[in-house]
């Protein structure tokens, strides 16, 4: 299960992530980290340790961090939590309990050294990502943020486990096959635990080839999963940003 939209500040946080690790689950923290110095996050996760915990770094300076999440203090309060962690002992290599999403873009793609320089002091493995997505309701206004001379070249897409070893829960309780492809959804607190049985066939039917890419001829190539393509057809986003038709 994975767990993102900055969980930590849900009040509720403690009670369904041990529940969640009572039912046998696997779990993923996806956090920006400003509350990993809070003692009783702090204990909880030491205590009850997640398969892994994935913090997002904006930047390596307090003017690129703090001008990209349009917080002041947000660089400060990262800064923190991730100190917090590493003191605890939770970023232990072998088993990956932390990571660091390094979150490039045009307006910190200057600092990318310095960025990998500060995982690197931290002892704390980590992984680029400098393909910006449109938003989960198919926006655009995050494309133009994205930092073109250092876009990335995508992997084939050969499949994931999505909707059938993993899931994704909103914090209204929608429960969907991951964070990108959403609709349909499961209503939880309708339908309960059982609805979660649902989300294999569902991860099937957003998988299959429609829109755009019905009939491709390239798509056993391809290097985007289908719900994504989808937000980026529905974006308008320029084709080379999601397929390898836009190289050609």
């Amino acid at each position: 299960m994975t767990v993102d939209g900055e969980p930590t500040i849900d009040p509720l946080f403690a009670e369904v992530y041990g529940m969640a690790g009572d039912m046998g689950m696997m779990i993923t923290v996806l956090s920006n980290g400003s509350r990993l110095h809070n003692p009783q996050i702090l204990e909880l996760l030491t205590m009850r340790r997640p398969y892994r915990i994935t913090v997002s770094v904006y930047g390596a300076t307090e003017e690129s961090y703090d001008g990209l999440t349009r917080r002041r203090g947000s660089f400060r309060l990262f800064s923190r939590g991730l100190r917090a962690a590493c003191e605890a002992g939770l970023p232990i290599t072998l088993s990956l309990v932390i990571t660091l999403s390094l979150v490039i873009t045009q307006h910190n793609d200057h600092e990318v050294d310095a960025m990998r320089a500060l995982a690197d002091r931290h002892g704390v493995p980590f992984n680029e990502y400098s393909n910006i997505s449109p938003t989960i309701h198919s926006g655009a206004e995050t494309l133009p943020s994205q930092s073109v001379t250092l876009l990335r070249t995508r992997k084939p897409f050969t499949g994931c486990g999505a909707g059938h070893t993993h899931f994704h829960v909103d914090p209204h309780g929608k429960a969907s096959i991951c964070k990108v492809g959403r609709d349909p959804a499961v209503d939880l607190p309708a339908e309960g635990l059982d609805g979660l049985r649902h989300l294999g066939g569902i991860a099937d039917g957003l998988m299959a080839r429609t829109g755009g890419c019905s009939g491709c001829a390239l798509s056993g190539s391809c290097f985007t999963c289908r719900p994504l393509a989808r937000l980026y057809q529905e974006a308008n986003a320029p084709l080379n940003r999601y397929c390898q038709h836009g190289g050609r």
